[in-house]
């Protein structure tokens, strides 16, 4: 109770002093999708992106030295899955580790105790023990063009609310229970789609191979087709685009439409 006492009154100064204008340089710079946004919600991406730069700690690996527009660049970019509501900020996230480019991991079967490091070069990563882990020439470039149609800062930070809220198979609090009741089906459902889609033509459809691999995967996908790709995503599947709005509150098929 005090603990989160003392974190509100800090907040509260945090959010009290101006946004530094190098920062809306950068964001103007490197994060497409602020151009999108009304007013409103533009201070509202500042006031996140001012917290969440504040408390996550940030880590360059790989040789790189994490400078200011780095942090800026990926808080900004992981505020908008906040825009509609804080959820705690990311209360799990303890550590952003940012490399230079792709990079590999230890194999997480092995739960990270071995020195054997995945096959497979990754571009993000997300760790349920709390840790996002990005390739900043992918964010950087992402991040620069909201209608290029991905976001790995977007597809890692929507693992990390995965782990908080068990949104890819449970139920969350929609504030609507009509919607609740059709969460577990319509997610399944659109899952289920895409995986035969996968099998059947050897290709994605509207997600990523990736996204057919389980269903925290494709939540993952999904918020990124949400927030990156929202006109086709509200085209090809209406009821999951609904239940994402009511998620997240906010509608950013509106920002493209503008």
């Amino acid at each position: 109770m005090l603990f989160s006492w003392f974190r509100n009154r800090r907040r509260r100064r945090l959010l009290a002093e101006p946004f530094p204008i190098r920062w809306t340089a950068i964001v103007e710079r490197n994060v497409g999708h602020a151009a999108l946004l009304c007013p409103s919600e533009r201070q509202r991406l500042n006031d996140l992106t001012r917290i969440l730069l504040a408390e996550k700690c940030w880590h360059g690996c790989g040789g790189l030295f994490i400078t200011e527009e780095m942090r800026v660049t990926i808080a900004a970019q992981a505020a908008l899955l906040l825009l509609g509501a804080d959820r705690g900020y990311y209360r799990r996230v303890r550590d952003v580790i940012v490399f230079p480019s792709e990079f590999r991991t230890p194999v997480a079967d092995d739960d990270w105790e071995d020195d054997e490091l995945s096959e497979i070069p990754l571009a993000g990563q997300a760790w349920e023990r709390g840790q996002v882990i990005l390739a900043w020439d992918q964010v950087l470039a992402e991040g620069r063009n909201p209608h290029g149609g991905f976001n790995v800062v977007i597809h890692e930070f929507a693992h990390q609310l995965d782990y908080m809220d068990r949104l890819a198979m449970g139920v969350p609090h929609l504030g609507n229970p009509a919607l609740e009741s059709r969460w577990g089906y319509v997610m399944a459902v659109a899952f289920e789609d895409h995986r035969r889609a996968v099998r059947v033509n050897n290709a994605g459809t509207l997600f990523t191979r990736h996204a057919a691999e389980n269903e925290a995967e494709f939540f993952a996908d999904a918020t990124e087709a949400f927030f990156c790709r929202s006109v086709r995503l509200h085209q090809a599947n209406p009821e999951l685009y609904e239940l994402l709005q009511a998620y997240y509150r906010t509608d950013p098929k509106v920002w493209f439409e503008r």
